[in-house]
């Protein structure tokens, strides 16, 4: 039986014209931009130092190593941080846990201001674990205020926020980091986070809000089934190809003669796809659920033909290859998430907490294979991701079976 049949059987039918469940609490737009809006702020601790890295080596002395160490203690800490909401229900308040999330990630990230040195590494720690546990909450907080038309493209909003928080640390060291230098832009991020935590403590469940119930006491009972392990596996292949990507597609582009400019903006028309991808796979997913399944395989194999162009030398394949990969290997996530979560109503956290995980390892072992790959053989790079786009599709057709 499929995700969609299980979930129309286990809740109520839609009532009223906005197509929410009765009983459940509206507010599906506010909810999402919320989501979307934290999901930005500490998405922040690893994209900053990424995009700052050149002028953190210089004043610091750091090694790129060292500095890609830092970034793989952000993913392993939310790996930490969505197995441990693995086995949580959803908190009476999500919006309180969402308040702490920011503020950890607005002391971490003060902390590297600071403290350079120790900070960043404890930015990384702290803002990982934050991203990584709040995930699945979010997860679940989409499921359950989203009217069902809505939630797909709800979850690529929020998905869409990681690739516009690369964006935001892109532009920000350039215009920001120039005049005044790197650590003002973290404190002034710090103080951003700190300040959207205010109005998240000040929010209360609203009346009615059965989002605040456990989890065990409605719904089904989560078993780790072949579809939630096979999806799980995908964010981990998916994810080694859209970080790796993001962390060696400059570098890769630049050392076979392109401009720094042009790699530059190769990168950013990508992420800007990479938005677009998500929202635009919500939408059509929130109108043909049955394209949920298909979406996710076409996705893999599209970012996988852009892997085998990169490993050549044309200008013009790739780019073409970057924009493939940019676009359709990290273009999944929302609809992942979102996949997972479906067929697990009451459970979704806990459902989405696995999917976060293999995110999470993914986005640790793609950068560091692909540092170890560039560094001896960098056409060989670009083959090892493309095996893990394959492996990822292939992933994406053993859950569709195991959904029947």
């Amino acid at each position: 039986m499929s995700p969609q049949r299980t979930l129309q059987r286990v809740l109520p039918r839609p009532a009223g014209p906005a197509g929410a469940v009765a009983g459940e609490p509206r507010g599906g737009p506010s909810a999402a931009l919320m989501v979307a809006a934290v999901t930005v702020l500490t998405s922040l601790p690893v994209f900053l130092p990424g995009a700052a890295g050149g002028l953190i080596s210089a004043d610091l002395g750091w090694s790129p190593a060292r500095l890609g160490a830092v970034l793989a203690v952000y993913w392993l800490a939310s790996l930490a941080g969505a197995y441990v909401t693995k086995r949580a229900a959803v908190p009476p308040t999500v919006e309180r846990v969402l308040a702490v999330a920011l503020g950890a990630t607005a002391l971490g990230l003060g902390c590297a201001a600071a403290a350079p040195g120790t900070g960043l590494w404890v930015s990384s720690a702290l803002g990982g674990f934050a991203y990584g546990s709040t995930q699945p909450h979010t997860n679940a907080l989409l499921m359950r205020r989203c009217p069902p038309r809505v939630r797909a493209l709800a979850f690529g909003l929020k998905q869409a926020a990681v690739p516009a928080a690369t964006l935001l640390a892109s532009l920000a060291m350039p215009l920001l980091a120039g005049p005044a230098g790197w650590r003002p832009v973290f404190t002034v991020t710090a103080v951003l986070c700190a300040l959207g935590a205010v109005p998240l403590l000040r929010r209360a469940a609203p009346p009615g809000d059965r989002s605040a119930r456990p989890a065990g006491r409605a719904g089904s009972a989560l078993r780790r089934d072949r579809h939630l392990m096979a999806l799980s596996s995908a964010g981990f292949f998916g994810a080694m190809v859209g970080n790796g990507l993001g962390g060696f597609l400059v570098l890769s582009l630049t050392s076979h003669g392109t401009s720094l400019a042009v790699a530059g903006t190769t990168a950013a028309a990508g992420a800007v796809l990479n938005i677009a991808v998500r929202l635009g796979a919500g939408w059509l997913v929130g109108r043909r659920p049955g394209a949920t399944g298909p979406a996710l395989t076409a996705l893999f194999l599209a970012g996988a033909c852009g892997t085998v162009l990169l490993s050549g030398t044309g200008q013009a394949p790739t780019t073409l290859g970057a924009l493939l990969a940019y676009g359709g290997g990290w273009g999944w996530a929302g609809l992942l998430h979102y996949a997972i979560g479906l067929p697990h109503p009451r459970r979704e956290q806990q459902a989405t907490a696995y999917s976060q995980m293999g995110v999470s390892l993914g986005a640790a072992t793609g950068p560091l294979v692909c540092g170890v790959l560039f560094a001896r053989a960098p056409g060989a790079m670009w083959w090892t991701l493309t095996a893990a786009g394959l492996a990822a599709a292939g992933c994406t057709l053993v859950a569709r079976r195991g959904a029947r």
